[in-house]
């Protein structure tokens, strides 16, 4: 029989059989391997255990430790989390996959439930596992689906599919259970052997496991208060307003059009800016820093030019700092890992220079602040600077929550602000929408606007700006003193007319192919409606443009 080379990303190469089915060569390669291989790409196609291999090619493996491999990995276990709680708790009862819960996914549920019933989800789900039960795909009519879900009373699942055009859809089965999940799954239960569960009394049930950057290691769980809170505060606006997915998205749109929806968000954000703004004013006497950061496409930008405008309104001068003006001169940027120039690192930025002007304005000396000028990679001095009583500064930038950058300024003149997406809305029940996927589209949208970058570029570079959050932002958001939401219920609808053309840009051959079509997926489920009616003012103008900030 013919035999086919296969090619393996480290560059080895190895001889098979043609017509080798995937499973076989996992087994054959798997000792090399420390995490569990879940999925495959072959010639850049994604392809299952039971394919064959024909000719000879490139082999991508994904584990774990990789984004396609986490979110396959996530979605199985998921689903298996979901069976094995409606065995324990009753068919009745009603789940809702949420949001992240530092490295977990928080699952509410609504019934009363105790460490016991958690004990015994976790031994069924162990028992699943161990009796390596099959995740099986089959394709059906959107019609039959749709009806199939209404016997169920799954709402959710019927408005969503209500807002396909497609005729047929793929459905998983596990378990005896059918569902509708946007994504590919693991091939079996087998390869979700790490997970633990925490009981959030009251609320429902953490489902943590590992992430991309926790080397196959599921992260010590801690409870982020102030995020949560936020969470649940714009959840509760959301079931106000009868907006807690997609489908709902969708009938908002059609029967009450875009100009409401939209208004009613802007205005929520506005408040909830203005209610800050507020808080900082009543204690004036003491804050003198404002310090704002979080994850990339955030709008930090237009949060800290909003915020300053409320500011003044209630008789504050606010100064507008960016800790990105501090960056030490380019010579002496130290070296990551890489030997490339580490921007990210705290000690890319003069932090010396920095608490040292900090320190004299606070006394009202006068100084003069740097610009960076990122041609010649040096800092140019060139704005005098000097406090009044009614003056604040506002400082923005990655690293503006860690205390090493403002440990010279003592704490009762400092005011935090961690700001970030948190998205409330699902796509159904069972399927969430990522966090990092709206940034992830907002920076799509700005990049090829003011930088011309090609899509395939920002979502090439993407996981490096994730470890690099990972490390600078997300471990300081409990130093905050509040956490602001910049997450607009309508903003994929808008963003959709922007981002859908971008992707479809992006070929078949291109490594970031199936990214792209992942994103189309949830895409093609939202009803677009134009940015005419978006305030000049909003975060979303950030990166769509025309925005009232723009010089």
């Amino acid at each position: 029989m013919e035999n086919i080379i296969i090619t393996f990303e480290n560059g080895e190469k190895k001889e098979y059989k043609k017509g080798i089915k995937l499973k076989e060569i996992i087994e054959d390669i798997k000792k090399d391997y420390p995490f569990d291989i879940i999925s495959a790409k072959f010639k850049n196609q994604l392809i299952g255990y039971d394919d064959a291999i024909m000719k000879s090619g490139i082999l991508e493996l994904y584990d774990i430790t990789t984004p396609q491999g986490n979110k396959i990995y996530e979605r199985g276990l998921i689903f298996l989390f979901e069976t094995s709680t409606l065995r324990v708790l009753g068919k009745d009862t009603k789940i809702k996959i949420r949001h992240p819960i530092d490295k977990g996914i928080y699952c509410e549920i609504d019934k009363k439930v105790t460490e016991e019933d958690v004990e015994k989800i976790k031994e069924l789900m162990q028992s699943k596992v161990k009796a390596s039960l099959p995740f099986e795909q089959l394709e059906t009519s959107r019609i039959e689906a749709i009806e199939y879900f209404k016997k169920l009373k799954r709402e959710d699942k019927v408005k969503t599919l209500s807002y396909t055009i497609s005729n047929f859809v793929k459905l998983y089965k596990f378990d005896g259970i059918y569902n509708y999940i946007i994504g590919d799954l693991p091939n079996d239960a087998s390869i979700l052997k790490k997970f633990e569960l925490n009981l959030l009394e009251g609320k429902g049930i953490v489902l943590r496991f590992p992430f991309t950057h926790t080397n196959g290691k599921i992260a010590k769980f801690t409870y982020h208060e102030k995020y949560v809170n936020s969470l649940e505060e714009y959840a509760k606006w959301g079931n106000l307003l009868h907006i807690n997915n997609i489908g709902e998205l969708n009938e908002k749109i059609i029967e009450k059009g875009a100009g409401e929806i939209i208004n009613l968000a802007e205005i929520l954000q506005d408040y909830k800016l203005l209610s800050i703004a507020e808080e900082i004013s009543l204690n004036k006497e003491n804050i003198k820093v404002v310090l704002l950061s979080g994850p990339s496409s955030s709008g930090k930008t237009t949060t800290a030019k909003k915020l300053a405008l409320y500011l003044k309104t209630l008789g504050l001068s606010p100064h507008h700092l960016s800790l990105d003006d501090y960056f030490q001169e380019r010579e002496k940027t130290p070296l990551g890992e890489d030997g490339k120039p580490d921007y990210e690192g705290i000690k890319a930025i003069d932090t010396k220079l920095f608490n040292n002007q900090m320190e004299k304005l606070l006394k009202g000396v006068s100084v003069v602040t740097p610009t960076y000028n990122f041609i010649t990679g040096k800092k140019e001095f060139n704005r005098p600077l000097k406090l009044s009583d009614n003056d604040i500064l506002i400082v923005e930038g990655l690293h503006a929550l860690n205390e090493e950058i403002t440990k010279e300024i003592p704490k009762k003149n400092k005011f935090k602000i961690y700001i970030s997406p948190l998205i409330y809305l699902n796509i159904d029940n069972d399927n969430r929408i990522s966090l990092t996927d709206i940034r992830l589209l907002r920076r799509m949208v700005r990049d090829y606007r003011t930088r011309g970058h090609s899509p395939s570029k920002t979502l090439s570079t993407w996981q490096d700006v994730r470890k690099g959050e990972e490390k600078y932002v997300f471990p300081y958001q409990d130093e905050a003193n509040v956490i602001f939401n910049t997450f607009l219920v309508y903003e994929l609808s808008v963003l959709k007319t922007y981002v859908e053309p971008l992707l479809y840009s992006v070929p078949p051959e291109d490594p970031e192919y199936h990214t792209a079509i992942r994103l189309l997926e949830i895409l093609k489920l939202v009803l677009p409606i134009p940015s005419n009616d978006v305030p000049k003012l909003s975060i979303l103008r950030e990166f769509i443009g025309d925005s009232y900030f723009e010089t």
